[in-house]
């Protein structure tokens, strides 16, 4: 296997372990779960850090490859979607922060930023398109509500009263804080 592509096969292949034992994760426990010498992987990355830092790149790449894929099909009902996406956002933000434990404070904005961002919220416009003319908020505005409701879902790391629950974030979305659908009683 050429070497560009062994490093970046390891790094996928880091991606969940790194999720399942954060930084504790060792070099030894990646190479046997991988079947190969740990010697392979220290030759691919010179370090951990490097290893770290190229897992959660990858980390990051995955997950704009399942936006591109589609994240929710656009077909469902409007509060079926919303619901499906706050259980997305909740695993995805956890995930997330997770990784992003693994790296230096400072080096967070480089896998926060830059044209990534745009390529989420073309996705979740393109999830809530067939629905534009019932949506209070333009579709290019949508992305930031789904954004702000994955860090609500995950509150509850920081204050357990905090934490909403996936059905009061959705009707939350859905209905703001009137608590009355549009055109009911």
């Amino acid at each position: 296997m050429a070497p560009d592509k062994r490093r970046a096969m390891i790094a996928e292949q880091a991606v969940p372990l790194f999720l399942e034992h954060g930084a504790a994760l060792t070099t030894r426990q990646l190479a046997e779960h991988l079947g190969l010498a740990e010697g392979t992987i220290f030759r691919a990355f010179g370090d951990k850090d490097s290893l770290i830092r190229a897992a959660v790149e990858a980390f990051f790449a995955q997950g704009r490859a399942r936006m591109t894929e589609g994240l929710v099909d656009p077909a469902l009902p409007l509060d079926e979607k919303v619901a499906a996406l706050v259980t997305g956002m909740r695993t995805w933000t956890s995930s997330m922060m997770r990784m992003l434990s693994l790296v230096d404070r400072e080096d967070i904005p480089h896998f926060l930023s830059g044209p990534r961002d745009g390529t989420y919220r073309a996705a979740i416009a393109a999830v809530f398109a067939p629905d534009a003319a019932e949506l209070a908020l333009p579709l290019e505005r949508l992305g930031s509500i789904m954004r702000i409701a994955g860090i609500a879902a995950n509150a509850a790391r920081v204050d357990e009263q905090a934490g909403l629950t996936d059905d009061e974030l959705v009707h939350f979305i859905l209905y703001g804080i009137a608590g009355v659908p549009r055109g009911k009683d």
